[in-house]
């Protein structure tokens, strides 16, 4: 129970982070922006289980953390040595990676 809410409302936080002002339908009732949909949750935890919902809560933080830290604090950046090895090396492994990078990129495109 613990781990499972956290870990949903942290998931919900972030993909709504990096998908803001888009709309998303709730229940075929209404529509609400996807930087509320946490909020939304939530308030639903709160409505339907009548106690406090520091689960929810406690994913919200956690995923704003990760957010700020990934987005602006640079953590989870690929270091530069990795990135001018990949880039400017020479060898056959390195040519190798880039291959087979090459072969599977088209599904790590945004859209």
């Amino acid at each position: 129970r613990f781990l499972g809410h956290n870990l949903s409302t942290f998931l919900v936080y972030v993909w709504s982070r990096y998908h803001e002002g888009l709309e998303v339908n709730m229940f075929e009732m209404f529509n609400t922006r996807a930087e509320m949909l946490p909020w939304f949750f939530l308030a639903q935890t709160f409505l339907l289980e009548g106690e406090f919902p520091i689960l929810d809560l406690l994913g919200i933080v956690f995923g704003h953390v990760y957010h700020y830290l990934r987005s602006v604090g640079g953590i989870g950046r690929c270091p530069t040595f990795v990135k001018n090895w990949y880039e400017n090396g020479e060898d056959g492994f390195v040519k190798a990676v880039r291959g087979e990078y090459k072969k599977i990129s088209s599904d790590f495109e945004m859209q």
